[in-house]
Order: C-alpha cells, then structure tokens, then sequence
C-alpha cells in the first residue's frame, strides 16, 4: 500500500517518527509535514503565499505551513513519488477528543485529504494526565495501526460514492491512551471538552495584549459510550466523521421583515 503521512506536531514529532517506521516495513510511505509544530491549526489554509518545501530525504518533506497545506501541496504538487492509496495524519502528541476535533490541525488534514477523495485517517494519543512528564508511548498504537489497516480504510469508505472526484463521506478520528497495552477497540461517540480556557491582559512595552490559557484540569461531558470517557478507560476509540458540515432541516413558520 501507498501512503501519505502528515501531522501537525511538525517533521520532527516522535509520533510521526514512530509510525512511519512500523509502516514502511510493508508498505511505501511518503511524509510531507509542517516544518515546525502546527498544534490547533485546525482547516487552516494558505493561499497565493509561497511556502518553503524543503526535501529532507527519500520520501521526507517539510513545508512551511499548516498540516491542510502539507495535504494540498502533496497531492496537487505532483512531486510525490507515487500516488497514495491513504492519508494517515499522526500520531499526534495528545488526544484529539470531543471538542478537540473542531481545532485539531491533525483532523484538519484528515479531512482535507477526504475532501479530495482519499481515504484518511487521525489518529492521537492521549496523555496521562496523572504523568505528564512521562515520555508518550507511541509504539502501541503504531502497531495497532499498521495491523488494522484494511478495517480502517474500510471505515473511511463506507457508503462512499466511487465516482472518480467525489470526497469521501467520512474520515476517520483514532485515539488511544498513551499506555503499553490497551483493553480493546470501541466505536465511540464524540464527547464536549472544557478547557476552562480564559483570557488575561498583559501590559508590555506600552501596550496590551490578550493571552489565552487553559486550566490544567479538563472537564469532559458525554456518556459512557463517548471517546473521552473509553479512552479514560483504556480503550482505542473509533469515531466516523462526517468530511463536510451539514445543516439541520427547519420548519419554523417565520415571518421575515425586508
């Protein structure tokens, strides 16, 4: 099998490192990441902008820009060595769980490769948050990554139409809890994260600035069946994605002023 990777730690994220090494012992594998971390880049695109491509070795780049960018660089740059047969975005350094979805450059370039019709996968590790200064334990989920990969792809084409160009209808969101062994697989259900972010205004230099902080704790709501709370639990989560947003249908008899 072909396969693209990308993340939005950056080309030097040990998670990226980890499972391009267990997939390149069956597969060909092509990385093209942001050159430094892209943490919370979420769909973000640049446009009419040169972005620095720099070939770092055989199949190794890194760019100048957002994980989208390394996916439409790669795929509309016509310099890949091969055509991909999937798009793999990872393993990301903490999880992309609930809430975390909307702003994760690592399922922004999921999606985005989806949106062009190419099977993709997110795929995270959550931190214990009991030893934060213990390293991340990517070689687990590496594994179970590169062993599944057939029911994976299978996932991110269900229901699919094939017709040449049409996007895939889903990606798919993967995560795990960074431990040496796991209890199982569960489909899961997206959860709402509470950062308990807020805002403090710094004097510097003469003038103001707005900083953005989260607390330490997180506050995670859903029900047993969410991904944070299976993950909590030991478990890898499977969450299908819808690619593009989708509108609610509304009946409201509203009288309209123009």
């Amino acid at each position: 099998m072909k396969i693209l990777l990308t993340n939005d730690d950056g080309i030097t994220g040990q998670g990226l490192i980890t499972l391009a090494d267990y997939l390149r012992k069956d597969h060909e594998v092509c990385v093209v990441a942001p050159s430094a971390n892209r943490s919370g880049a979420s769909s973000s695109i640049t446009m009419n902008k040169k972005l620095l491509l720099n070939k770092l070795g055989d199949s190794l780049y890194a760019l100048d820009g957002s994980p989208v960018d390394c996916v439409v660089s790669a795929m509309r740059g016509d310099y890949l060595p091969f055509k991909p047969d999937l798009l793999i975005s990872g393993i990301n350094a903490d999880g992309n769980i609930g809430t975390d979805i909307v702003y994760s450059g690592t399922c922004g370039a999921a999606r985005q490769a989806a949106i062009y019709g190419l099977p993709s996968i997110a795929v995270s590790l959550e931190r214990n948050r009991k030893e934060n200064e213990a390293p991340f334990k990517f070689p687990p989920l590496a594994d179970f990554i590169a062993k599944n990969l057939e029911n994976l792809i299978a996932l991110c084409l269900k229901d699919r139409n094939i017709k040449e160009g049409e996007p895939c209808k889903y990606f798919l969101n993967v995560n795990a809890p960074s431990a040496d062994s796991y209890q199982g697989v569960k489909f899961a259900s997206i959860s709402f994260r509470d950062y308990r972010d807020h805002v403090c205004l710094v004097e510097e230099d003469g003038r103001t600035y707005s900083l953005c902080t989260g607390d330490k704790s997180i506050l995670s709501l859903g029900d047993c069946n969410c991904d944070a709370s299976l993950v909590e639990q030991g478990y890898v989560t499977l969450s299908l994605l819808h690619t593009e947003p989708f509108s609610a249908v509304v009946n409201e008899n509203l009288q309209w002023i123009f």
